[in-house]
């Protein structure tokens, strides 16, 4: 079940206290990105506190290695720059794009500026709160029409 819109408890890197937040997107059904409802601060979701690195890690077994490695040839191809490039290509310039607010509401077919991510086309309205966004690096899950 998604989170997109909803409130979370996470650490805020500005308040450097654990607040609630509004869940701003997800990538690939994890919390990315929140914003602190205290301070208004849009950052990275942190679950807690990060803790202090340790100087030297604990060394891996070579059974750990070969676990990563096998895992990581088994990624799927990821095409979504293509798709992008291709909506790109085929965007009608007469279409408006509209600046990426987290209070405003789109619908299918949109095309928004967002800050961060750039160029985005919206592929699918989810709920009324949340929406699939496809940019030129991923799919992101992203809030819309929330009110404070």
């Amino acid at each position: 079940m998604s989170l997109v819109g909803k409130n979370i408890d996470a650490h805020c890197t500005k308040c450097k206290r654990l607040l609630a937040h509004i869940v701003m997107y997800e990538v690939d059904g994890a919390v990315s990105r929140v914003k602190c409802k205290t301070c208004g601060s849009e950052h990275r979701y942190k679950r807690e506190k990060p803790q202090i690195k340790r100087s030297d890690p604990a060394p891996r077994s070579r059974q750990e290695m070969r676990g990563k490695t096998a895992s990581a040839s088994r990624k799927a191809v990821n095409d979504v720059p293509v798709r992008w490039e291709l909506r790109q290509s085929e965007m009608n310039t007469e279409i408006p794009v509209k600046t990426y607010s987290i209070q405003d509401i789109f619908k299918l077919k949109d095309v928004i500026r967002h800050p961060v991510f750039g160029l985005g086309f919206v592929e699918r309205v989810i709920s009324e709160t949340r929406m699939d966004v496809l940019f030129k690096d991923a799919v992101k899950l992203m809030a819309m029409n929330t009110r404070p």
